[in-house]
């Protein structure tokens, strides 16, 4: 994966402010960014102390438990924005059979040194690393990944502004390209072909064990997340009151009376919940007038195109 490092902006920060509440509700953000304009910021800022752009640090600058972390895409960039020069490769016997990833570094003010990292099959089972379901997959790409970012530490630290780990390096699950794979929405038990509107019915929780309504503080639900919501929530045959609340404060984990009460990561988590289960194959009659939601929660405004969650 190779990523580019154009120059710093110089937008101002209320205009990076803006541009995060902008981009937030975008749904082909990773989910940590989605609804989420805080956590987009950040990246942004912590982008530009790296000199990249937005994006670039949106894909490849993932904040684990605090601490920040790089793909080895964006480590490799560093590096040789910097100048030095970088080379990975993988060895094989004469079956084809991984042998080893190697990264090699030679800096441009030290030129006849060498840096070298090399990394095994027989490593990553002693550091406990081929139990995991992507190493057993992906068993090249993750040797390779390792070998970058160790020899990258080693070679010029300095260059790396604090992001000389990988996500996998500091326990997160990464797909084969080493982002991030969030997993942060509670296990739910579902059966075959149970649709939302299915699994929305659940004993009451009781008001103690509820969280508190969001502060005012938060940003709230955005006008392109509110049309999104409904266009779901019609799809999935969501369209009385009773089943739209029920189905929104299982999702989020508290009680709404109004889509306005939620705050614009609420309405990304049930957004990206209505999105990930499968619509139901059957159309029921339409709900007596007096339990339609009014056009709360469930919105009967046609979603304009462009607009994303």
């Amino acid at each position: 994966m190779t990523i580019d490092l154009p120059a710093n902006r110089t937008d101002s920060l209320p205009e990076r402010i803006q541009y995060s509440q902008a981009l937030a509700v975008s749904n082909l953000l990773p989910t940590q960014y989605r609804g989420k304009p805080e956590n987009v910021l950040y990246a942004i800022e912590f982008g530009r102390s790296l000199g990249i752009e937005p994006i670039a640090a949106i894909t490849g600058v993932h904040i684990i438990e605090g601490k920040p972390s790089a793909s080895s895409g964006l480590i490799s960039a560093l590096v040789r924005r910097a100048g030095h020069r970088l080379r990975v490769w993988v060895e094989r016997d004469a079956n084809g059979t991984l042998l080893a990833a190697i990264a090699t570094i030679i800096r441009k003010d030290d030129p006849d040194f060498e840096f070298r990292s090399t990394w095994t099959m027989a490593r990553a089972t002693s550091a406990g690393l081929t139990n995991k379901s992507v190493w057993k997959n992906y068993p090249e790409a993750m040797l390779k990944a390792r070998a970058v970012s160790e020899v990258a530490r080693e070679a010029c630290e300095e260059e790396l502004s604090g992001v000389g780990y990988t996500p996998e390096e500091l326990g997160a699950e990464v797909n084969s390209d080493g982002s991030v794979v969030v997993t942060t929405a509670p296990a739910r038990a579902n059966q075959p072909g149970q649709t939302i509107r299915d699994a929305v019915a659940r004993p009451a929780q009781a008001a103690e064990d509820l969280p508190a309504p969001a502060t005012a503080t938060e940003r709230m639900i955005s006008d392109p997340q509110q049309k999104k919501l409904g266009a779901l929530m019609r799809a999935h045959n969501i369209t009385d009151r009773n089943t739209a609340l029920a189905f929104v404060a299982d999702v989020i984990g508290r009680p709404v009376d109004s889509r306005n009460e939620l705050t614009m990561a609420e309405a990304g988590k049930v957004i990206d919940t209505l999105e990930s289960a499968p619509p139901p194959t059957e159309q029921p009659p339409p709900a007596p007038d007096d339990e339609v939601f009014d056009g709360d929660i469930v919105d009967d405004t046609p979603e304009q195109d462009g607009e994303a969650s």
